[in-house]
């Protein structure tokens, strides 16, 4: 089987840890909630940089992962994301 086919397969594990920070999405409240949406961005508007997110966040009290953000950003996290 070559690459490609391997690849073509393949799907985007949904078992396991979820994502932290869709935890912490669903957990805040709405104020804060949108004021982390508005930090993360879109495609169409660029967020803050990860690692403000992320002293933000575990400042906040929240356990988070750097590289968490950006999977979460990229839209493979395993919470649904957003």
């Amino acid at each position: 089987m070559a690459l490609a086919d391997h690849l073509a397969n393949a799907q985007a594990p949904t078992a396991g840890t979820p994502c932290s920070v869709c935890k912490v999405l669903a957990e805040i409240e709405p104020t804060d909630r949108e004021a982390l949406l508005v930090a993360l961005g879109t495609p169409e508007r660029r967020g803050l940089p990860a690692t403000v997110i992320y002293d933000a966040l575990v400042a906040d009290g929240h356990k988070v992962g750097r590289q968490t953000i950006n999977r979460h950003r990229a839209g493979k996290c395993r919470g649904g994301n957003r």
